[in-house]
């Protein structure tokens, strides 16, 4: 099983329940930026303290090293966040 630990925060667990890790977050009423469903992209960018993501659908752009957009991630490992 993997792991979603946000900083400040106990570990939460992944389920694939949740199609991104915003909707875990939400879930678990884990505060986290987001303005991508009113039309605001990149607003949910959050810094990656360790682990890895993939994305679904793939984002327009390439995001920084050490970063995911929480809109459209699922974890691949344990990873931690810094919201």
């Amino acid at each position: 099983m993997k792991f979603v630990g946000v900083r400040g925060s106990a570990s939460l667990p992944w389920s694939d329940d949740y199609p991104t890790v915003l909707e875990l977050a939400e879930a678990c009423d884990v505060p986290t930026r987001w303005s991508c469903r009113t039309g605001v992209c990149h607003t949910c960018q959050t810094q990656v303290l360790s682990g890895t993501v993939h994305y679904r659908p793939d984002p327009l752009e390439p995001q920084p090293p050490g970063t995911a957009l929480v809109c459209c991630s699922q974890p691949q490992t344990d990873f931690v966040l810094d919201p």
